[in-house]
């Protein structure tokens, strides 16, 4: 993990030193980590924590108001540090992973982790390490469902696979010593098993069990210690999720889609298995996210949207985050943590005429604090135009897109355009600040990422309409739709125009290479699927045939048993004789979602076909470009060859 350093700082600070109106950033503040990342809270709202960025070296550090100082910071330069919270105020939590391969299992995963780092005397102590019969192939690890509150607060409750190589590991719920990191069982489960929600006394208020190989769905209460089944379906793939518990914890919080608004809402499911009237619900909105506690005790709701909304149980939370989005009015302001008494919040403003900052929050004072710029060197005069765009797709369906201009003042038009399509494909793009969408506005681009049919947070007629849909259906057109619409608008250039995307943004770019040659100049797809048999008969092998994931692939995309020829079509791979423009391909080899095979096969068939094709394998890289090296280097890469193509002599070049 790395020795403790404490810093002999004069002064703490997170300010922001501007760069230079005339110039851009330099490549290395956009491709490298936030300067300042998943700050958190303590619970008594006396100290933060965060990670923080600089130069090569990356670290965790504390800060103590009444101290006035940084009083500790750990080493995380040569790790993947995913985040760090408080437990207490003297334990805090760093989660951290990295790619593994293990004899005996098929292929790589992504071994996670937690450490608990005592900031009384500094130790570090990885959680979990020594359990004999823990699995010894699993991810997820690093997951925390509960602590404990009061005198015996040195503990907290972790799920994980137990049982040794060869056997069907149950998933088990673990009381974990944070000064030791040992643990013991708490509560068994299955190899069926999901998920646990525990109370501040350590006793077990659920359980939720899934069983690929009977589809049987199913939530089970605890009663004086003993589990009782409340609800149960047959399924091969839940309609219901359990999120948490009420905070009085008289029932359970669920999650569901309403049949009378097609909205995703939150229900309370009671003891006694029945369902409450929703909850939280709009007509107009899907629950994208619940605000809990460590031990998933539910307060409110952030809505899904352009820009994000809250309600609460509690009327005054409701009322501050109002206040707090008034402040903001052009921006998104997400609420990120909070003290035990909601007397301190950590919110995260970004997308309007600032970069994005953090602040402390004091609702009852109605007072705002700056804690922190997220991107270190980024001026507000350099910050890329972040708006919406909406238009109408070829059938007549109402499509948003989010748009970043050039940091230029008023519109100009004619720009050489970037189609950036997302991921997911079950996700959206809102307004915020992107990185690669703003490095390439601040080099004299126009980005549109489309909220394409298959997307998330537009209720489930939305998403669904996409199912199947890939290549050269909705979902493809709608990404078209949006160039064509940004064209028309007199935003782009149609003769400069470049489509460049990740995971299934990388599937839609060669697609759009594909099926729309004559669009684009060029075609930027990193970590993508290109072969969908071949990535559904992946999933079988890793996950097992009767794995939800394989039910959910065959769902979205469609069943290759049965549809074999039509996954055939879809697939960018055989086209590849259809191709115009160049393609540059980008992937890690430690990709544990999408394998890098699948960009090897697009490159193996642009070669027959005799077209201009790259791959750059970012040694070490996984899905998520976790690290500064892996962004930096894909990039530089994406900087030097979307500039070679529709670049012009009013776009900085791209820094060594």
């Amino acid at each position: 993990m790395g020795r403790i350093l404490f810093l002999f700082a004069a002064v703490f600070s997170f300010s922001v030193a501007p760069a230079e109106a005339a110039e851009p950033p330099p490549l290395e503040v956009y491709g490298s980590l936030p300067s300042i990342r998943s700050l958190a809270i303590s619970p008594s709202g006396e100290r933060i924590v965060f990670l923080r960025h600089e130069g090569e070296q990356e670290y965790a550090a504390v800060f103590d108001f009444t101290k006035n100082e940084l009083i500790a910071a750990a080493d995380t330069s040569n790790i993947k540090a995913r985040g760090v919270f408080f437990i207490s105020d003297d334990y805090a939590i760093l989660r951290v992973s990295q790619t593994e391969r293990m004899y005996g299992f098929r292929g790589e995963f992504e071994y996670s982790a937690a450490f608990s780092w005592n900031l009384v005397t500094g130790e570090i102590k990885q959680l979990l390490r020594y359990e004999d019969d823990l699995f010894p192939a699993q991810s997820g690890l690093g997951r925390i469902v509960g602590r404990l509150r009061g005198a015996d607060e040195d503990y907290v409750f972790m799920p994980a696979y137990m049982g040794s190589r060869g056997s069907e590991p149950d998933y088990d719920l673990l009381r974990v010593k944070l000064s030791s990191g040992s643990a013991r069982t708490q509560e068994r489960g299955y190899d069926y098993t999901r998920d646990w929600i525990v109370d501040l006394n350590g006793a077990v208020i659920a359980r939720e069990d899934f069983d690929d190989k009977s589809d049987i769905y199913s939530i089970w209460f605890y009663k004086d210690g003993k589990p009782q089944k409340i609800y149960e379906e047959k399924t091969e793939l839940p309609n219901i999720s359990l999120l948490g518990v009420k905070p009085d914890r008289s029932a359970l919080i669920v999650a569901v889609t309403l049949e009378e608004t097609d909205r995703q809402a939150l229900l309370a499911l009671t003891p006694d298995g029945k369902f409450s009237e929703p909850l939280f619900s709009r007509s107009d909105a899907d629950v994208g996210n619940v605000l809990t506690d460590l031990n998933r005790v539910v307060y409110g709701v952030r809505y899904s949207g352009l820009k994000p909304s809250y309600e609460f149980f509690d009327p005054a939370l409701e009322d501050a985050l109002a206040s707090a989005q008034a402040t903001f009015p052009e921006a998104s302001v997400w609420l990120t943590d909070w003290t035990d008494d909601f007397e301190t919040m950590i919110i995260r403003v970004e997308g309007a005429a600032a970069p994005p900052v953090y602040y402390l929050y004091r609702p009852g004072e109605r007072r705002m604090s700056r804690a922190g710029a997220v991107y270190k060197g980024i001026s507000e005069d350099q910050l890329g135009s972040v708006k919406i765009m909406k238009f109408e797709a070829r059938d007549g369906e109402q499509i948003s897109s989010i748009l970043t201009l050039p940091p230029s003042g008023a519109v100009k038009g004619g720009y050489p355009t970037i189609i950036m399509p997302h991921g997911g494909p079950a996700a959206y793009d809102a307004v915020g600040f992107d990185w690669k969408a703003q490095f390439f506005a601040s080099r004299g681009y126009a980005v549109i990422q489309p909220n394409f049919r298959g997307s998330s947070g537009f209720g489930r007629a939305f998403e669904e309409a996409g199912h199947g849909e890939w290549g050269r259906g909705v979902m493809q057109h709608d990404v078209t739709d949006a160039a064509e619409a940004a064209v028309k608008a007199g935003v782009a250039d149609p003769e400069r125009m470049c489509i460049v995307g990740s995971s299934y943004g990388g599937y839609a770019a060669l697609a759009g290479g594909a099926f729309t040659p004559e669009l684009y100049k060029c075609v930027a797809a990193i970590a993508p699927v290109a072969d969908l048999p071949q990535m559904i008969f992946t999933e079988r092998r890793d996950s097992g045939k009767d794995s939800w994931v394989v039910s959910y692939w065959t769902k979205v995309i469609g069943d290759v048993r049965e549809e074999r020829d039509r996954l055939e079509d879809m697939s960018p791979s055989n086209h590849a004789e259809a191709f115009k423009a160049p393609v540059l391909l980008i992937h890690g080899n430690d990709d544990t979602v999408v394998p890098y095979r699948q960009s090897r096969i697009m490159k193996g068939a642009l070669e027959r076909a005799d077209k201009d094709v790259e791959l750059v394998k970012v040694k070490g890289g996984d899905h998520w470009l976790t690290t500064s090296e892996m962004r930096l280097e894909t990039l530089r890469a994406l900087g030097d060859f979307v500039d070679s193509h529709i670049g012009d002599e009013a776009a900085a070049p791209i820094s060594p």
